[in-house]
């Protein structure tokens, strides 16, 4: 028995699959913060946040669980991580603490506990 095949090419092009958010904010401000906003409210890491911003030495198990689902929402919607590591030590990635500090005047951290950065 005889097959046949048919050959198809297929052009591939790459593009990152995660954006930072320091360049989500310069592309699309408004849209990022409300992104942001929605991670950080499902993985409810606000507090977990401002651990960090303040240096971050004494992260908790439950603050990695938080970090954890903020991260998960945040990458369904292509963005990279909330949180970096310089020296050796955790920092909110670039970007963050500026799309954080915007939420307010779009009116995105409505009816939350006021951020202590």
């Amino acid at each position: 028995m005889a097959r046949e095949w048919e050959s198809t090419a297929l052009r591939v092009e790459e593009e990152p699959l995660l954006r930072g958010w320091d360049t989500a904010a310069r592309d699309d401000f408004a849209g990022s913060a409300a992104d942001l906003a929605h991670a950080i409210a499902f993985g409810a890491a606000q507090e977990t946040l401002e651990a960090v911003a303040a240096g971050g030495g004494t992260l908790t198990a439950q603050d990695a669980r938080a970090l954890h689902f903020a991260n998960e929402m945040a990458e369904l919607r292509h963005y990279g991580p909330l949180v970096a590591v310089e020296q050796d030590s955790p920092v909110l990635a670039p970007g963050v603490r500026t799309l954080i500090d915007g939420m307010d005047e779009l009116g995105l951290w409505r009816d939350r506990r006021p951020w202590a950065l």
